[in-house]
């Protein structure tokens, strides 16, 4: 939202105010302090744009899975692209009343789920004969253990032997340096960051995915003029610039 009412727009997601909503706006202010933070999600989002449009341009008819979807207006901004949404069913409910399936010009498809008594393979199975898998898990990983991670990783590749998966994670050194402040406000909200690894996408590799890319969400960042850093800051301080990154794996 604060991209897209900004004079030079980055994402430009101008579904973004209608989605957070009036509840949304007000939770909002208790974040908008964590100046660095916010302009490393928006260098994120971008970076997870921009790897979609290149799928895309290559596969228009790609089914695009995207996990804890969230707010996330993907399907109503591309051009093409098969699209499911998976999430709570409080949050399917409230996407479908703010910003109804109708007004979506590709195809477009909730799916509600209860994370704790369901199973996501059931919710994905109809999919399993698709082609051209994209899987789209962002800002989610961070909230979960071990153990729901390697359930989530093993669902996948099971279901969908052949697919492209896009996320984020986060290295354990980058958490423990410059998360403090974000997190303290996460845990008095009742969420919190769990499990951080220093080396997060071993998990993916040893589950036989290929690691595509690894783009750095605070240089992307910087590139994209969110934030002032010194160029030669980045050569000193690798950990700021490696440690919070767009990961693009595929499996075969």
């Amino acid at each position: 939202m604060q991209d897209a009412e900004s004079d030079h727009p980055v994402i430009g997601d101008n579904y973004a105010k209608r989605l957070l909503g009036d509840e949304g706006l007000k939770y909002w202010q208790e974040f908008k302090e964590f100046k660095a933070a916010n302009a490393g999600n928006v260098a994120r989002h971008y970076i997870i744009d921009r790897t979609l449009k290149q799928l895309l341009n290559d596969h228009p008819d790609s089914t695009i899975i995207l996990i804890g979807v969230g707010l996330d207006s993907r399907a109503y901004r591309f051009k093409s692209g098969d699209w499911i949404e998976i999430d709570e069913t409080s949050v399917i409910e409230y996407k479908n009343n703010v910003l109804p399936l109708s007004e979506c010009k590709n195809k477009l498809k909730r799916i509600p789920i209860d994370f704790e008594k369901d199973k996501l393979s059931d919710k994905l199975s109809p999919y399993t004969n698709r082609s051209h898998i994209i899987i789209v898990i962002e800002g989610v990983f961070l909230y979960l253990n071990h153990a729901q991670k390697e359930e989530l990783v093993n669902t996948l590749t099971s279901l969908f032997p052949r697919h492209t998966l896009l996320c984020d994670l986060m290295k354990k050194d980058f958490f423990e340096k410059y998360g403090g402040d974000l997190h303290k406000k996460l845990v008095a909200q009742g969420t919190a960051f769990t499990d951080i690894e220093q080396e997060p996408n071993k998990l993916f590799i040893n589950k036989g995915y290929k690691q595509i890319s690894v783009t750095s969400t605070i240089r992307m960042a910087k590139n994209l003029g969110l934030v002032r850093i010194p160029g030669f800051l980045l050569l000193f301080f690798k950990k700021l610039v490696r440690g919070y990154a767009v990961y693009n794996f595929t499996h075969n």
